[in-house]
């Protein structure tokens, strides 16, 4: 009677251990079918082309990519947008081919350098090509006035200046640039350096650089005087939009 008493106790046990293993992966399932986080706006996961089932994250507004999940920046990528000149959606930032898988990466990555490699190898391709380019890379300087389209920016958060008045601003910077234009490094670095500081775009903190962008991604009049540009050409005239008045230096 004892040893029948233990088989029906150990049949127990092994059919609640069994209860118990079957309860826990239903709950794994349920959680792995479960639907991730949103991610902040802009950003997309993307699957490396390099590394197959190795995924990294993308913005579409900026061309920022990373491996980690991105943090929510919702205020500040809502202000840039605006300001990147978007006419109906859209990505402006640097196009190119997925960041290395981390099996592959070299010492001290970063997730941008692939991007970076891509851009470096469209520049060539447009530079070196007799037809209009496909993508233009380029540097602006933005000066808002009371007519634009949104009168505020991160120097001012209420512009009330005149469209006139902005002309004389920058027409006070062309001045200062057309110095440089024998020397296209120094003319690209006191650029960036006055878009930081005079720039009513949210690009100034990046030298008043929108990366590469195609046709149909600006509005008619930036799109038009950028692709009139060849690499290393400033802008003769300012260059009017809904968004304010322009300069503008391509790079790529």
């Amino acid at each position: 009677m004892a040893d029948s008493l233990v088989d029906v106790a150990a049949v127990a046990d092994a059919a609640l251990e069994a209860a118990a293993t079957s309860n826990n992966t239903n709950q794994h399932q349920q959680r792995s079918q479960d639907p991730p986080p949103p991610l902040p706006r802009g950003w997309i996961k993307k699957e490396s082309r390099s590394g197959p089932e190795y995924f990294y994250y993308y913005n579409m507004d900026t061309g920022e990519s990373s491996w980690e999940t991105p943090v929510d920046t919702t205020i500040e990528n809502a202000e840039e947008l605006a300001d990147r000149l978007l006419a109906v959606g859209g990505s402006s930032g640097t196009t190119g081919s997925s960041p290395q898988a981390p099996h592959q990466q070299k010492e001290n990555p970063t997730a941008d350098d692939e991007e970076q490699r891509e851009s470096k190898r469209q520049r060539r391709e447009n530079s070196s090509s007799s037809s209009t380019p496909k993508e233009v890379r380029i540097l602006h300087i933005l000066k808002k006035h009371r007519g634009s389209k949104r009168p505020a920016s991160w120097r001012n958060p209420k512009i009330t200046q005149s469209k006139e008045e902005s002309h004389e601003e920058l027409e006070g910077l062309l001045e200062i640039l057309q110095e440089e234009e024998g020397d296209l490094k120094e003319l690209r670095a006191t650029f960036e350096e006055l878009a930081r500081t005079e720039s009513d775009c949210a690009s100034a903190k990046r030298g008043g650089d929108l990366g590469f962008f195609g046709r149909r991604k600006m509005q008619p009049e930036f799109e038009d005087a950028s692709f009139r540009l060849k690499i290393g050409e400033m802008t003769k005239e300012i260059v009017d939009t809904k968004s304010g008045s322009h300069i503008l230096l391509r790079i790529g």
